[in-house]
C-alpha cells in the first residue's frame, strides 16, 4: 500500500482496520501528519509574502481574492 494518494490510503486502511497492523497504521499515519505540517508551511510561508506585497487582509487571515500574481 504505498503507492496512491495518502487520504486514499487511510480510507482504505480504516475501511478494513483490521486487516493492518498498528504499526503499518501508525506510519501512514506520520507520513500524513507530515504532509499536513508542510502543507501549514507554506501556506504561512505564501501568507507572508502575501502580506509583504499587501495583498492580505491581516483581520481576516487570508488573501484578498486577486487571483493575479504578483508582477504579473
Amino acid at each position: 500500500m504505498s503507492s496512491g494518494n495518502i487520504v486514499e490510503r487511510l480510507r482504505a486502511m480504516a475501511a478494513h482496520l483490521d486487516q493492518f497492523r498498528r504499526d503499518k497504521v501508525e506510519d501512514e499515519l506520520s507520513e500524513a501528519a507530515d504532509v499536513i505540517e508542510r502543507l501549514r508551511a507554506e501556506l504561512d510561508r505564501m501568507e507572508q509574502r502575501l502580506a509583504r506585497a499587501g495583498l492580505t487582509d491581516p483581520s481576516a487571515g487570508t488573501a484578498s481574492g486577486s487571483t493575479t500574481p504578483p508582477g504579473a
